[in-house]
């Protein structure tokens, strides 16, 4: 990150990306008592709209996250 070079990263971004994915799922799952069906494809939660919200923050303007990148 700080030399900004790919060479120096200690692991591939997707993987992080994933690792991380993972870590909040199970954080997710944890606060919300049940199990989570994630649909890798979309990166949702299939058939529930609380867990999906929290995949993400609410950010204050004007640092916002577009819904599509």
């Amino acid at each position: 990150m700080r030399s900004r070079k790919v060479e120096d990263l200690h692991a591939d971004i997707e993987e992080g990306h994933f690792s991380t994915t993972l870590a909040q799922l199970a954080t997710i799952s944890q606060r919300l008592g049940r199990k989570l069906v994630f649909d890798p494809k979309t990166e949702t939660v299939t058939g529930d709209a609380e867990a999906n919200r929290m995949l993400r923050r609410e950010y204050r303007k004007p640092y916002v996250f577009p819904d599509k990148v």
